[in-house]
């Protein structure tokens, strides 16, 4: 019994561990928008570990929870200037939950203790993209969505958008 309690805790140790070790946040200047989901950032401070670091010392930033239309893609553009207004050249804060396969550092972002993320679907600028997705977000996500294509806002319009991860299978 008492072997499986010590298991118990090396097992509770570990996952915490490991569920914490890219739970972390940044605070920077959004230097660069690609597009609807995805911009460069310079930190005020140093980097965690497995992030990769441009050589102007800014990082790419790739938006969990949402998936925006890609750059040829329609609305991609819209989705492109939308960011761009809401953090272009802004001082922003990253909570960042994961470094992705490409050393992006993958985060919820805030400018003035608004979930940008979150705001890009409002908008109709991105899907609530469902398996990234983690709580408490996620039924924000989809009722933002939700209404997003209620009143027919940004990508909404078309009849039947294509989601982004379609897209690129059919064009990569």
């Amino acid at each position: 019994m008492k072997k499986f309690f010590s298991l118990l805790s090396f097992i509770a140790v570990f996952l915490f561990i490991t569920s914490s070790v890219f739970a972390f946040q940044l605070t920077g200047i959004v230097t660069r928008v690609l597009d609807g989901d995805t911009f460069h950032f310079l930190p005020d401070g140093s980097v965690p570990q497995g992030v990769k670091v441009h050589k102007d010392r800014t990082i790419s930033v790739r938006m969990r929870g949402i998936d925006a239309p890609e750059k040829r893609q329609a609305y991609g553009e819209e989705a492109r200037l939308s960011l761009k207004e809401l953090i272009g050249g802004k001082k922003v804060k990253l909570d960042v939950k994961d470094v992705d396969q490409y050393g992006r550092a993958v985060a919820y972002v805030f400018v003035n203790n608004i979930n940008v993320n979150l705001e890009q679907v409002k908008r109709g600028m991105a899907w609530a993209y469902t398996e990234y997705l983690d709580r408490p977000y996620a039924s924000e996500f989809y009722e933002a969505e939700k209404q997003a294509r209620q009143k027919k806002l940004g990508l909404w319009e078309q009849a039947n958008p294509t989601p982004p991860w379609e897209w690129r299978k059919r064009n990569r």
